[in-house]
């Protein structure tokens, strides 16, 4: 009898016999990896009440989460966030707070020699050498698909080996430098860039803190609202005085576990490095930590949320506003007042007026937010759900 090329093989045995049952599906070993990688599942007993948030600088940067420090140029970001790495990679205190130390990457996208010679004053005024801290530039494009994600990666991966340091932070300077041909205002490309972070996440457990430039009459990031919501906490940096008397202060603006608020005041102080062949000091910034300025109470130092809360209560008042009687126990004779919903639904139309696609959770943070800061500086005054300017 004739046999088929596919009988005579399968009696060589050099193919399986086809016996009609069902037969699994076989991945390659790198496949099945991937998947047990793709998803962590947690029992609802499995989970530990006692478990505590890992965190970097304590009170301060999470392990392994995503912030962005947000602010107007000039507003010393940059040179902050080189103090705090530097900080972790030495493991020295930061401003008062215990560091976990470990390897930090600081991805100079925007002026790598500028960043080197800040790295170098940091050194000379704290007199410490061999921490590690490294400085990484180059082209980064973070919207053009993973493979820059996963070469940064591969690269950190290269530089823990020869330090002998986990990496717990990668900076990244910044959010416009390592955008790629993306645009930043389309919720596509900027999912994409959240998809890198999410991937160096994922490859190096490492915290990811990104610089990103405000707009001149905001005090949120540039670009689609996607961003805001993807990080797990952000900051920005306010600026009082002028000259030798100028003070920065850091302030979390929003966090999902911790709280909101002022977190340090600095000044910048400047460091020698050489001079040049004509005889000219090259110099760098470092910073050192002050005392906060006190706030004014003439309303000169409002920034963002609060002083266009402000705005939205004097609005309020002006369309709202009713006088209690004289007399009324805690309310000034002859003062208008609007009351609290008044005021919120104010203030929330005239922010949407500005950036329709916040949420509402975030309107609801910087209401709340505006409301302590203004009576902190005595811009206003309450007596239960009522409002006036003080």
């Amino acid at each position: 009898m004739l046999k088929t090329l596919g009988q005579e093989a399968i009696a060589r045995g050099h193919v399986p016999a086809n016996d009609n049952k069902p037969k699994s599906l076989q991945l390659p070993s790198q496949v099945k990896a991937d998947l047990r990688e793709r998803f962590q599942a947690t029992w609802f007993d499995d989970v530990n009440e006692t478990v505590t948030r890992d965190e970097i600088v304590k009170g301060f940067l999470g392990a392994g989460e995503f912030s962005l420090f947000v602010a107007k140029p000039g507003t010393a970001k940059s040179v902050l966030l080189c103090d705090i790495g530097c900080h972790i990679a030495a493991g020295r205190e930061w401003h008062g707070r215990k560091v976990k130390q470990g390897m930090v990457v600081f991805f100079a996208a925007e002026r790598q020699s500028l960043t080197e010679r800040r790295v170098a004053a940091w050194r000379k005024k704290h007199g410490l050498a061999g921490i590690p801290f490294v400085v990484v530039g180059g082209k980064l494009d973070l919207t053009g698909g993973l493979i820059d994600a996963k070469l940064l990666a591969a690269t950190i991966k290269t530089l823990e080996t020869k330090c002998g340091h986990e990496c717990v932070l990668v900076i990244v300077d910044t959010v416009t430098r390592t955008f790629g041909g993306g645009d930043q205002n389309t919720s596509k490309d900027m999912q994409r860039y959240i998809q890198s972070v999410d991937e160096l996440h994922r490859a190096t457990g490492a915290h990811v803190a990104a610089i990103h430039h405000s707009g001149w009459d905001g005090d949120r990031g540039k670009g689609a609202i996607d961003l805001d919501g993807a990080i797990d906490v952000s900051f920005g940096v306010n600026v009082v005085g002028k000259g030798p008397t100028k003070t920065f202060t850091l302030e979390c603006t929003g966090a999902n576990d911790g709280e909101e608020g002022p977190v340090t005041s600095f000044r910048l102080d400047s460091v020698e490095l050489g001079t040049d062949a004509d005889g000219n000091v090259t110099t760098a910034p470092v910073v050192a930590q002050v005392e906060p300025t006190p706030c004014k109470t003439d309303g000169s130092n409002l920034k963002g949320s609060a002083a266009k809360a402000l705005d939205s209560l004097k609005l309020a008042i002006q369309q709202h506003g009713e006088t209690p009687p004289d007399g009324s126990p805690g309310f000034p004779d002859g003062m208008p007042t609007a009351t609290r919903d008044q005021w919120r639904a104010q203030y929330y139309a005239d922010t949407r007026a500005r950036d329709p696609r916040l949420p509402e959770d975030t309107l609801r943070k910087r209401f709340n937010r505006a409301i302590a800061d203004l009576t902190t500086t005595e811009q206003i005054d309450t007596v239960g759900e009522r409002f006036w300017i003080a």
